[in-house]
């Protein structure tokens, strides 16, 4: 039945040639008409997908709900340091100049918050309270942007350059003209804009003219600016203070890997290049001295801004090089300018209709088009379909044309396209499926983005097996035999050809007496020692890749490369400051009924007791202590000074509405904590404390004598989403390996029919996994020295399903030409023959997948080769998941191809041939 319909496919493939040419150009132009840009629907991050019931997921919920519109999800830091003991006057006056320009930056976001709830116009104090709280911290922020102005041009007046006035340089004369309109639109009875409308005339006389209402300002990059807490405060100041450093938090709404903080670590970074050349380069030019202030961008927000930049540029680095690889391989097989451009022209045409088909249907599922549909892409998804497709499609390419070149050589051309076809569709198709049904397996994955992105790479190789087995034979039987020129189709041409693949330059796989012949008398000569030394050299590498496959590492700022502005500024701020000050574990219990809020401070001055008890804990933020600045064994008297600054950081607005909830749901019933803890929140150390922490509070929950018995307690933060995170993944991984290998194992036997031959297969790719992770490792350990700290946690699952996929794709090949030439000869002989003449075209496409899987890490390297050529290359940020995974996946690849298909599956293979010739036949 199979073959019947792989005839009838194959007829009408050749027979309506012209017809598919032309309705693969219409659905090409049409899907890429039709769909969003991939950046459109992409989506980003890792917490966000974790599954539902996780703690961290659902504190992040009971987070949305009990804090709304104030909750800060992540934030930008700025640390302001010098390299002596104390900040000099110079430092401070730099430092005027950065917070000036921030603030006033936070008072245009506070404003267009306001008018996206609806403000539009009135007495701030008869504003509704969603927005009042709003215009009144645009109205603050003002004032304190241009108090600082004032300090600032009192100190720099020294310095200042003789040039014309701007918005803001050297007064901040876009505050006065803000403010002046903040209160024209938002009276309020004791201020009046007369005089900053003045003020702002005087310093810029155009300002009225030139610049537009904040409305319509395009600073839609700081939107998701919340708050900005720095050592200027008076309460605040001294703990975002330290000798020779200083600290300005960027509280922002958004997630860490929104796409939105792209933009706005742009703008926070053009904020501090304009403060160096104004402030830093116009005090070293006039003094004649160096100013040795520093100012570093770091933070949960500036890490994801920039591991989504560094996404970008791998995407674009891996394309690039993957095409321009693709295109060298091709030249050198065949040094046929049209089976050149076929095999590039098809796979461009799947590559188009297969990434816009995805984007669409995530398009669709986000709006809930199709209620069923349940998808999503990710900026990094990109990359996988890029050089998987390029991959495997140009390997598609070369099996069809090699065999068709077989064929032209004893039949008509037409003819010997559909002869082509049928040989090869069903080996196409059995390899193919081993990578579909391998992928897909992801599909049962828990967390979000193994579950989305394994179906997404198997819907676009699917479209790409699809287009080589219609589009390809198409364009071939279209053009004709001229694909060859300048080679002509003869069998007895003597072509020279590539030694490494034995393909000759008119695209002929040489004949018997080549390399590959060689090797096929070789390996089925000895199988037995073969087999079993081949084995034994994979051992080693393999014990050691077993042995790191948990050893990696879920630090979220390891997977930059060294030169990332965020990791810099983590080095800086971890000179001076805990880091876990800016990474604290928030801790939020939810009594079952409402309870008086003072009764509620008593209970949590009882539970602060018991947390500061614990391993880890260097202070506890609460309700009572805003800042963790007075444990309860620090005995204070009414009239000592730290006393009343107690106090009156409860009064502060950081402290209000941020540790009691007061929305209807959580008022009076849920607590909120943050437990500063001293150790880096990515370690596994700290990890462990966390969940120890976890588990006395569930005890204290449980207890029937607890004030908090039957309470709800949730962790969030950083350290327990890592904690989730590698809970979920361990588990992902074991049951995702168990299904891929099952399911490959299936289609094995499906197309192979011989179980003892399918489950050695799988067993020689599990040991090439094993054997490529403990090269991986060993091999970045060596690179990054001391700055290793394991190897990215989404490589040992991607590069088990990709590898055990993908790797049988050759076995897949070579397996079932020897099945076919064993029906006109013998084992031994159909072995040997079938080794010979696949030899060089699967090595080939070995080359090849390895070639576009060794792209991923262009970015790595790319970069600097053309710098030290000379040329000119724009500065990329490395992405060291990508780089390693990418070196992981071509080693593999190359494994697979030169030792596994070349040694152990023959020998094997050579072995059952003998034990099935000795044994004696059935009567």
């Amino acid at each position: 039945m199979l073959s019947y319909l792989t005839r009838r496919f194959s007829h009408f493939t050749v027979r309506r040639a012209p017809l598919i040419v032309i309705a693969f150009a219409v659905i090409a132009i049409g899907i890429f008409q039709a769909a969003p840009r991939w950046n459109e629907v992409a989506y980003d991050g890792d917490f966000d997908y974790l599954p539902p019931g996780t703690n961290s997921a659902v504190a992040a919920r009971v987070m949305d709900a009990a804090f709304q519109q104030d909750r800060a999800r992540s934030q930008i830091v700025l640390v302001l340091s010098t390299d002596q003991q104390e900040l000099s006057d110079i430092d401070l006056l730099v430092g005027d100049d950065l917070l000036r320009r921030l603030y006033h930056r936070l008072s245009e976001a506070c404003y267009r918050r306001a008018l996206s709830l609806g403000y539009q116009g009135g007495p701030i104090d008869s504003a509704p309270q969603e927005t009042h709280k709003w215009l009144r911290r645009s109205l603050s922020t003002l004032d304190r942007c241009i108090n600082i102005d004032k300090r600032f041009y009192e100190r720099f007046i020294d310095y200042l350059p003789d040039q014309a006035p701007t918005l803001t340089e050297p007064r901040m004369a876009i505050a006065y003209y803000d403010r002046s309109q903040l209160l024209s639109t938002a009276p309020m009875e004791d201020r009046s804009p007369d005089q900053d409308l003045q003020d702002a005339l005087t310093l810029v006389p155009s300002i009225d003219q030139t610049l537009q209402p904040i409305e319509q300002r395009k600073v839609a990059a700081w939107d998701s600016l919340l708050d900005i807490l720095s050592w200027d405060e008076s309460v605040l100041g001294s703990q975002l203070s330290k000798p020779g450093a200083q600290l300005a938090v960027l509280q922002l709404e958004s997630e860490l890997a929104a796409t939105g903080n792209v933009a706005t670590l742009t703008e926070v970074h053009q904020i501090v290049n304009d403060v160096r050349k104004y402030s830093v380069q116009r005090i070293a030019n006039v003094s004649g001295e160096p100013v040795n202030t520093v100012i570093a961008v770091t933070g949960s927000a500036a890490v994801g801004g920039e591991t989504l930049i560094a996404s970008r540029d791998a995407i674009r680095y891996t394309e690039s090089i993957t095409v321009i690889m693709i295109l060298l391989i091709l030249i050198m097989v065949y040094r046929a300018p049209l089976l050149v451009a076929i095999p590039m022209l098809s796979i461009g045409f799947a590559v188009i209709i297969a990434t816009s088909l995805v984007a669409l249907l995530a398009q669709l599922s986000e709006q809930q088009v199709i209620p069923w549909l349940d998808m999503r892409v990710f900026t990094t998804s990109r990359i996988f379909i890029i050089v998987i497709l390029f991959g495997a499609g140009t390997d598609y390419c070369l099996f069809l044309i090699s065999r068709l070149r077989e064929e032209a050589s004893q039949a008509p051309w037409v003819v010997a396209c559909r002869r082509a076809l049928i040989g090869v569709t069903s080996a196409l198709m059995g390899s193919a499926m081993t990578t579909i049904v391998g992928l897909g397996m992801l599909w049962f994955a828990d967390f979000g983005k193994y579950h989305y992105t394994g179906p997404i790479i198997a819907i676009c190789l699917l479209v790409g097996l699809i287009v080589s087995l219609t589009l390809v034979p198409a364009l071939l039987t279209v053009l004709g035999p001229i694909v060859f020129w300048p080679n002509k189709i003869d069998p007895t041409d003597q072509h020279s050809r590539s030694r490494l693949t034995g393909i000759r330059a008119d695209g002929v796989p040489a004949r018997r007496n080549n390399l590959w012949s060689w090797i096929a008398l070789k390996v089925t000569r000895r199988p037995g020692w073969t087999l079993f030394l081949g084995i034994l050299a994979l051992l080693p590498p393999s014990y050691y890749g077993a042995q790191n496959e948990r050893a990696v590492t879920y630090d979220l700022t390891s997977e930059l490369d060294e030169s990332a502005p965020s990791r810099r500024g983590t080095k800086l701020l971890q000179q001076h400051f805990d880091i876990g000050e800016i990474n604290p574990v928030t801790v939020l219990m939810v009594r079952p009924e409402d309870h008086p809020r003072e009764e509620l401070r008593k209970e949590v001055q009882q539970l602060t007791k018991l947390l500061y008890q614990q391993s880890g804990v260097v202070a506890v933020r609460n309700a009572n202590d805003p800042l963790g600045d007075f444990p309860p064994d620090r005995g204070m008297g009414l009239l000592n000074a730290d006393s009343w600054r107690r106090m009156a950081l409860q009064k502060h607005r950081v402290a209000q509405d941020y540790f009691f909830s007061n929305t209807q749901e959580y008022q009076n019933r849920l607590v909120r904590m943050d437990l500063i803890m001293d150790g880096n929140p990515f370690e596994i150390k700290t990890q462990q404390q966390v969940v120890a922490i976890h588990q006395t509070l569930l005890d204290v929950t449980n207890s029937e004598q607890s004030k908090w018995s039957e309470s709800e307690v949730y962790l969030f933060g950083t350290t327990p989403s890592i904690i989730d995170l590698r809970s979920v993944t361990i588990k992902d991984n074991q049951r995702i390996k168990i299904a891929v290998v099952l399911a490959v194992f299936l289609v094995l036997l499906i197309v192979i029919r011989r179980f003892m031959l399918c489950a050695y297969l799988i067993f020689t790719v599990l040991l090439s996994y094993y054997a490529t992770l403990g090269i991986t490792a060993a091999f970045f350990g060596w690179i990054y020295g001391d700055d290793f700290v394991g190897l990215d946690w989404k490589l040992p699952l991607f590069l088990f399903v990709i590898l055990v996929a993908v790797g049988q794709d050759y076995n897949v090949y070579l397996v079932t030409r020897i099945v076919e030439e064993q029906r006109q000869r013998g084992w031994l002989a159909a072995l040997r023959h079938a080794l010979s003449r696949t030899g060089g075209i699967i090595t080939a496409c070995g080359v090849v997948m390895a070639a576009t899987f060794f792209s991923m890490t262009a970015s790595a390297w790319l970069p600097p080769t053309l710098e030290a050529l000379g040329f000119p290359s724009s500065q990329t940020l490395g992405l060291r998941g990508i780089v390693e995974l990418g070196f992981a996946l071509g080693l593999g690849v190359l494994i697979d191809t030169f030792y596994v298909r070349t040694v152990l599956v023959p020998s094997f293979v050579s072995l059952m041939g003998k034990f099935r010739a000795k044994r004696p036949a059935r009567r």
